[in-house]
């Protein structure tokens, strides 16, 4: 009988006195949504996407090689995905920043998605 409140009040104590785990991996992300007013040109090639005076406060062209391309859905509708890094190195990772537009025909949006590392990742949304 001892054994049993024992490993009763084992029990009680642990579940009143768990820890709760927490991660200390999250996803930074900050979305935008550029509408019809705001003006930005771009373009899409077979090579290359630019976004014409979109950089460094609408000043400089946003210029994104593709690497890649595929049809998948996005929020259930087939939309053309292009896979594409930075011309210019990032200043502070030393590397290529890597990025993803998803072209919504039927929607008429492009949807931008910029990773600054692997961390921080920015939204911007385009109403065409």
């Amino acid at each position: 009988m001892k054994k049993i409140i024992t490993l009763f009040l084992i029990c009680i104590y642990n579940f009143t006195n768990g820890q709760e785990l927490k991660s200390h991996s999250f996803i930074k992300k900050e979305s935008n949504i550029v509408d019809r007013e705001q003006e930005t040109e771009i373009t899409i090639t077979d090579s290359e996407i630019i976004l014409k005076n979109y950089a460094n406060n609408n000043t400089k062209d946003l210029i994104r090689i593709i690497e890649r391309s595929e049809m998948k859905p996005y929020n259930g509708i087939n939309c053309i995905w292009y896979y594409c890094i930075s011309v210019e190195k990032d200043l502070f990772k030393g590397g290529y920043r890597k990025s993803i537009f998803i072209y919504d025909k039927v929607g008429k949006n492009i949807v931008f998605a910029d990773f600054a590392s692997e961390i921080d990742i920015y939204w911007t949304k385009f109403l065409l």
